[in-house]
């Protein structure tokens, strides 16, 4: 009678088999898929691993007409051909649990985690498995960690857990399947080829956030402003003064403010005040996804990759975290020390192990599951570009939360020219406190200014009269638009950015700089007219509050599933009368960018690059021009969406692309195969793998 340990990936098998069975741990392999053997207080234990999710809800009948309710977990292979894999897992699983007399379930302590290993052990490990469950909770991957959540096994599931994740699964079900079936149905019938358009219960709301700053920026008129500025010379520095209108809107008024100053300046006065820059919060997801748009341009998304492969790797607590808290019980030196064993952080982490007390500032945020990202302290073995990137952003963030505070000097000057004022402005950094600890991520510009009296009088060298204009709203990044759907409480945080992944791969919207296309403005402006129910913020946002108050215990699933039926009957009604409108609508905007989608940049004929397939299915890109002349061509790689980034190559000028092949990671690429930053690929690779490639145009930016 065994122990059956259930963990969420195979790599995090290895680790909680390793450190429950010290060096006593026998490795074996089922169908492919790795187990190991150990003995566990004096009894047999077999540690497996799933694959992530290996079952899914797929519906009980055809999905020919909408709206359909009935839908079962189904092994994930059944209803999708890209989760073949998950077989395997599923056999091994099933063969592997018999004769277990106790059940320890060891996935991620999250919603997603608590799904898995209870459809694990509802439907592969035999009656009784559920009940008798019990489960691991830990936010590291430390043997120290992993033995201790061992020692103190929850009693049983975490069923509120599960049913807010079982929830969560069906209404994005109902909502993904009916909403994307219908729209795919109205522009069959008014385009007479079928196409597979999606909608989703957080996705279409986010879609309408992004297409509301669309319209600002398309309706946006700019108007004219002037601004003044005073060139004057101080100890042989040119500093240049601001007017103390900031804008003036007639040019009149502008130019009589200029003819109004003479030759010289005086200082009229000299106010110098000081604040403290208090240390930065602890990372949650979303402030690391923010904070490595900001430093690398990494994608929420592929922030969220890179971190799980720390986590998984023993490196880091945790990422899918709302916390910004780290209670003492982590053990702060304990970490700095061994931190401190490591090059690159020795005197950082000496400067705090040398305070009588290590207190860092935390932020307003909890999460009941985890503490705030932080590092383990374990040393790194060979890290790639991006997860040493993001590794020493971790890291450099822990220390400086620990930091002093930062004193930074402001100085204000103003000067009186003729009978107008300006006023010059500098800022140096006193006392760096944690600027140092944060390191090359610190954020703290400093403007010098030559010491200045008053009553000093200055020659001006120049009066600046400047024209300009307003600018529209900035266009979201993704790493903005994540940090927009959180603050509307759309999604969750393991969510968000791959919510944001799917409405580029639909085409929806484009670019760095978020541009919504055609058909994304196309989708959002048919359902808000017709059916605004499925583009609602506060819809969503409510019944994202429903499934909180599921995991709190406060409300029965079936109550919310039912809710959700009932509410998206009556929108699907509303969708039927109106589908031919919506239809004729989104077949326009289909077309129009299904075009924009196929071009990928500007040629250097001046052409457009755009998406060619050949008959063999392979693709490559070539030129508009063609029947002109140009035959410029760029292999394209053979699988994956490709999508245009609207930017070119720091290093040669060709158009950039990003990537996503199915299962797999986004990245970005440089089209040109003989492009310079693919050099060093080159000279490793053979010349028979040698096409484009993720590590083309710098992958840092993926």
């Amino acid at each position: 009678m065994k122990i059956f340990i259930l963990c969420e990936k195979p790599s995090a098998a290895s680790k909680i088999a390793s450190a429950l069975g010290g060096g006593s741990v026998r490795k074996g392999e089922r169908k492919g898929v790795p187990y190991y053997v150990l003995e566990v207080d004096g009894r047999e234990a077999v540690v497996v691993p799933s694959l992530g999710h290996l079952f899914t809800l797929k519906n009980t009948k055809p999905l020919r007409d909408y709206p359909v309710f009935d839908v079962e977990w189904v092994p994930s292979y059944l209803a999708d051909r890209k989760a073949a894999r998950t077989r395997a897992f599923l056999e091994a699983i099933r063969e592997l649990a018999r004769g277990s007399s106790e059940y320890v379930v060891a996935t991620d302590f999250d919603v997603e985690g608590s799904v898995i290993g209870w459809t694990v052990l509802r439907f592969l490990c035999g009656e009784g498995a559920v009940e008798k469950a019990k489960r691991m909770k830990f936010s590291t991957l430390t043997a120290g960690e992993l033995r201790e959540a061992y020692r103190n096994l929850l009693p049983r599931l975490d069923f509120e857990q599960v049913d807010a994740g079982i929830a969560r699964h069906v209404l994005d079900w109902y909502w993904g399947m009916n909403v994307s079936r219908a729209l795919s149905s109205s522009l069959q019938k008014a385009a007479g080829s079928f196409a597979k358009l999606s909608a989703g219960r957080v996705q279409t709301p986010t879609l309408k956030i992004l297409t509301e700053r669309e319209k600002e920026i398309r309706g946006f008129v700019p108007r004219p402003f002037w601004t003044l500025k005073l060139v004057v010379e101080a100890d042989g520095e040119e500093l240049v003064a601001e007017h103390e209108v900031e804008r003036f809107w007639e040019e009149g008024e502008a130019r009589r403010a200029k003819e109004a100053c003479g030759e010289e300046a005086v200082v009229r006065g000299v106010e110098v005040r000081q604040h403290r820059r208090l240390p930065p919060v602890p990372f949650d997801l979303g402030t690391l996804q923010a904070e490595a748009y900001r430093c690398f341009g990494y994608t929420p998304l592929r922030t969220q990759q890179l971190a799980q492969d720390l986590y998984l790797a023993g490196l880091i607590s945790y990422p899918r975290t709302g916390s910004q808290k780290l209670p003492p019980a982590l053990g702060y030196r304990g970490i700095l020390e061994k931190l401190g064993g490591m090059r690159e952080y020795r005197e950082a982490a000496g400067s705090l192990l040398a305070k009588r007390e290590l207190r860092p500032r935390e932020g307003e945020k909890t999460d009941p599951a985890h503490p705030s990202i932080h590092p383990t302290g374990e040393k790194p073995g060979e890290l790639k570009g991006p997860q040493r990137n993001l590794f020493d952003l971790i890291v450099r963030r822990f220390l400086a939360v620990f930091g002093d505070p930062a004193v930074v000097e402001g100085i204000g000057v103003e000067l009186a020219c003729g009978d107008q004022t300006f006023r010059l402005s500098g800022r140096r950094v006193v006392e760096r406190g944690w600027l140092d600890l944060y390191g090359r991520y610190a954020e703290a510009e400093e403007v010098p200014l030559p010491p200045l009296r008053e009553g000093q009088r200055l020659r001006v060298k120049e009066v600046r009269l400047e024209r300009g204009e307003t600018q529209p709203p900035p266009r979201y990044n993704p790493a903005s638009i994540v940090r927009e759907m959180a603050e509307r409480g759309l999604g969750t945080k393991a969510t968000r950015a791959s919510i944001l992944q799917n409405l580029y791969e639909r085409g929806y919207i484009r670019g760095e700089r978020i541009t919504v296309t055609e058909l994304g403005m196309g989708v959002v402006e048919a359902l808000q007219e017709h059916c605004p129910e499925i583009v609602s913020e506060e819809l969503t946002a409510s019944f994202e509050r429903e499934m909180d108050a599921i995991q709190e215990g406060r409300v029965r699933k079936e109550e919310v599933m039912e809710k959700a039926r009932v509410k998206l009957e009556e929108i699907l009604r509303k969708f039927k009368e109106r589908e031919a409108e919506i239809g004729e609508r989104l077949a326009e905007m289909y077309r129009k960018t299904r075009l924009a989608q196929r071009t990928l940049g500007k040629c250097r004929c001046g052409g457009e690059l755009r998406v060619i397939a050949t008959r063999n299915g392979k693709r490559f890109a070539g030129c508009s021009n063609f029947e002109r002349g140009c035959r410029v061509t760029y292999p394209l790689p053979s699988s994956g969406t490709i999508l245009a980034l609207g930017r070119t190559c720091p290093q040669c000028g060709t158009p950039l692309i990003q990537v996503r092949r199915p299962g797999g990671r986004p990245y970005r690429m440089c089209l040109e195969p003989g492009c310079p930053s693919k050099e060093g690929w080159r000279k490793k690779e053979p010349a028979s793998r040698q096409e484009n490639t993720p590590e083309g145009g710098g992958q840092a930016r993926s």
